[in-house]
């Protein structure tokens, strides 16, 4: 793949286009995207050597990657195989960089009623989004151009609203304006994680595959195909395994308290023994206000091994 700096955001897509986007998650190009975190890796990311790293990272709503820029990584290379995901993310870099916190919020907020965001209407959401559309791809802005009338265009949803407080930059300014001043150029490749591995020549200090392994494991039980999830998540991490650096690590999301639920992770056990290669577990737990006396617990695997390095 010729170097991403020779195209510009549109032709990324144009180049997307002529690769496969076929995954085992179950995710497709026209997934619906996510406005907002659904993952929480930033709340442990500090124990991790961020600074002037290359990272491969899912860029789902685009707050992960907010929030790398200010831990010092010197270069991201997101991907989505959802498009619309991608637009989410040229619409949030391009938000952080010219509006202010409040505008930014307001961009951003739910249309129902919550504790958490001031309430908003359509008026003020559309107007906002017109002050950023200059700064979109051509395709971003005629997907945004067709949904900007609708009721809910961006507007998160309540799982999404629920742990919005754990966002540093929608929750604190002084966060948001650390983001603003650390924030970098990036591009979003809408490729499957998988032809990412596959067609990127290109070497990481870390991968960020966040939780595809458990939509794989969900989307081949639903298709009662229990018995390849083994194979095709070795497959996957073998891929990323090749495109690390030499004491890179890669880094995967665990919805769940995988000391309680050690089945949550038994494959990756499964297959660090099998390849001989390092696994460690970082598990964090973490509240929200709007469920009272809640308690999460998530985790983070990681897989180090410098057998794969090249």
């Amino acid at each position: 793949m010729k170097d991403k700096a020779s195209f510009s955001q549109d032709e990324i897509y144009r180049l997307s286009e002529k690769l496969s986007l076929k995954s085992e998650s179950g995710f497709n190009m026209e997934a619906e995207p996510y406005i907002l975190a659904t993952d929480f890796p930033f709340l442990i990311w500090h124990k991790f050597p961020w600074q002037g790293k290359k990272v491969l990272i899912i860029a789902n709503s685009g707050d992960n990657i907010l929030n790398l820029w200010s831990l010092g990584v010197k270069e991201i290379w997101a991907v989505d195989i959802a498009r619309k995901a991608c637009f989410i993310n040229e619409l949030k870099k391009a938000a952080i960089k010219y509006l202010s916190f409040k505008s930014f919020r307001t961009l951003f907020a739910p249309y129902y009623q919550n504790s958490l965001f001031p309430s908003v209407t359509p008026f003020e959401k559309k107007s906002i989004y017109l002050k950023l559309r200059p700064y979109l791809s051509s395709v971003a802005k005629d997907w945004f151009d067709k949904n900007v009338d609708e009721n809910n265009f961006l507007s998160p949803n309540q799982r999404e609203l629920t742990f919005a407080h754990l966002i540093p930059h929608f929750i604190d300014e002084r966060s948001f304006l650390k983001a603003k001043k650390a924030i970098k150029p990036y591009y979003l490749f809408n490729l499957s994680i998988e032809t990412a591995l596959e067609e990127f020549n290109e070497y990481f200090d870390m991968i960020y595959l966040s939780n595809i392994p458990e939509y794989i494991k969900q989307n081949l039980l639903t298709q009662d195909r229990e018995d390849e999830i083994e194979a095709i998540l070795e497959e996957l991490y073998i891929k990323a395994l090749k495109r690390l650096n030499i004491d890179g690590l890669l880094l995967i999301y665990c919805f769940g308290n995988v000391e309680k639920m050690p089945n949550l992770i038994m494959h990756e056990k499964k297959i660090s023994e099998k390849l001989k290669i390092n696994l460690k577990i970082f598990s964090f737990s973490f509240s929200t206000p709007l469920i009272k006396g809640s308690h999460f617990t998530h985790a983070l695997i990681i897989f180090k091994n410098k057998k794969f390095f090249t």
